[in-house]
């Protein structure tokens, strides 16, 4: 009789992202293998939502245009990103904010320096307007989600993996897969940096570097 074994794993609670584009994308969470005998290995992957509050860091806290009276500021709170957008000034169509997300995957010897990157938009404002709100991180799923699979993922597991994670997944024939929303982010922190831009008439004046963490490391 062959003996069984009961293999424990012990998955320590950081932030994870879910950062993908035209299913293009990247998945980061804590992670553990498990080696089999004369067998294929298997890795564990664990998406959890975290309790705490997010620590959000600025850079510096006042974004302006220098054509026009319009400006932002930006500043830390308990949920996440203060912002207000003011559009005080006149000789422009529109102003606004936007949210990048930049995700580094390395370099290749085929495509070179490669990442992903992710636009929200936070506010658009006419002239005269003001606008307020916040900004909140995503803390994860409302339930745990332990993912297992293979060294080598397959289409079929990349979409078993997005679809626990609240992806809709649509394979079209000639087309390939597709997602929705698009893009599908869930998780922040981590290895994602964060940007936000102040812009005029659809061109950036403006912009500012800002981290998102949640003291797990």
């Amino acid at each position: 009789m062959a003996d069984v074994g009961h293999p424990n794993a012990t998955l320590t609670l950081k932030e994870y992202v879910a950062l993908v584009r035209y299913f293009n994308g990247v998945l980061c969470a804590p992670a553990a293998k498990i080696d089999i005998s004369r067998g294929r290995d298997v890795w564990l992957m664990l998406f959890t939502q975290i309790d705490v509050n997010p620590r959000i860091d600025v850079s510096k806290p006042l974004l302006v245009a220098g054509e026009a009276s319009v400006g932002a500021s930006l500043s830390a709170g308990e949920e996440g990103l203060r912002y207000s957008l003011n559009a005080y000034g006149s000789g422009f169509r529109r102003a606004g904010l936007e949210l990048i997300k930049h995700i580094n995957t390395g370099a290749s010897l085929t495509h070179g320096f490669e990442r992903v990157t992710v636009k929200q938009r936070l506010a658009e404002a006419k002239p005269g307007e003001t606008i307020q709100s916040t900004w909140t991180p995503s803390r994860g799923p409302t339930e745990p989600v332990l993912v297992i699979m293979r060294s080598i993922l397959f289409l079929k597991d990349i979409t078993a993996i997005l679809q626990a994670l609240g992806c809709g997944v649509r394979n079209k024939p000639l087309i390939g897969p597709s997602i929705t929303p698009n893009p599908f982010t869930v998780g922040d922190g981590g290895p994602t940096e964060y940007w936000v831009r102040l812009t005029l008439n659809g061109k950036t004046v403006d912009e500012v570097e800002f981290k998102v963490s949640y003291g797990l490391s």
